[in-house]
């Protein structure tokens, strides 16, 4: 039984709906199998997040990317794929985390704790003030946002976008970064002109759940080592343009701006002086 299943005043949670389908009728452990956007159209509307699924958009290592309609009005779908993911899964018994020993979990739990984790976050990023798409709604291992772009064309990656004026795009996406971090307290983990849309004139911060929280139990040479990655991973980006930013002076702002009280004296404490 899930965490969800544990306090749901219904008898089957989504999750549970979802291992029924997946097992197609027979008894027995869960098949696994590439999902159709019939089954994920047919699922996103039975858990009342959308009424329509338009079509795939994209498919990263985890998750898939769908343009939906709520009614009248587009928007995105994000459905974490019960049939592939990097962590060490076994269709039949689970999934084991690097962290989690000899721990098993189902693999639609590790779904939603991905599902959660994202709309988690990216609910905190926009209460915060950073340009993220709007959380909309979440079931299970699906969650829906804000969709960029104008009528039913979304908003480019930065990677794709020649800009007309680039000099103030990097400090805007920095300045929303450290909002993230100084505000939100987590780590973003793969910024980079790949999870940057372009819209209305400016940057939004996207894919967010690989990030890792900040607080007094976090390995702070670890945060330090994400945030000079995608710090440099922007700044590399924009060197195209002829802007240079120094780094470890953006480093040093974000550090100064927030670091736990009890990891004040973290790099005291790392053994040989350097980054793990």
């Amino acid at each position: 039984m899930s965490r969800v299943e544990k306090h749901n005043p219904l008898k089957a949670s989504a999750l549970s709906r979802q291992a029924e389908a997946l097992r197609d009728g027979k008894s027995g452990k869960i098949q696994f199998k590439e999902l159709t956007l019939e089954q994920v159209t047919r699922s996103a509307i039975e858990f009342g997040l959308v009424t329509d699924v338009l079509y795939l958009m994209n498919a990263g290592k985890e998750a898939s990317i769908y343009l939906a309609m709520w009614h009248e009005h587009p928007i995105i779908l994000k459905a974490y794929r019960l049939w592939s993911s990097p962590h060490k899964l076994s269709k039949q018994k689970g999934y084991i985390t690097a962290a989690g020993g000899n721990k098993t979990r189902l693999v639609t739990a590790l779904m939603e704790d991905l599902a959660v984790k994202e709309f988690d976050i990216l609910t905190w990023c926009f209460k915060g003030g950073v340009h993220v798409p709007t959380p909309i709604g979440r079931v299970g291992h699906f969650l829906t946002m804000r969709f960029m772009g104008d009528g039913l064309e979304p908003a480019p990656q930065m990677k794709d976008v020649e800009l007309d004026n680039p000099e103030l795009a990097p400090d805007q996406i920095l300045d929303d970064y450290l909002l993230m971090y100084n505000k939100v307290n987590y780590t973003h983990g793969d910024l980079s002109a790949y999870n940057i849309l372009w819209w209305k004139e400016r940057p939004w911060i996207i894919d967010i759940p690989q990030g890792d929280r900040v607080n007094k139990w976090a390995n702070m040479t670890k945060v330090e080592l994400i945030l000079k990655r995608d710090i440099r991973n922007v700044l590399d980006y924009y060197e195209q343009y002829d802007i240079y930013k120094d780094e470890e002076h953006i480093l040093k702002v974000f550090l100064d701006e927030y670091i736990p009280d009890n990891q004040r004296h973290y790099r005291e404490l790392d053994i040989g002086g350097e980054l793990l």
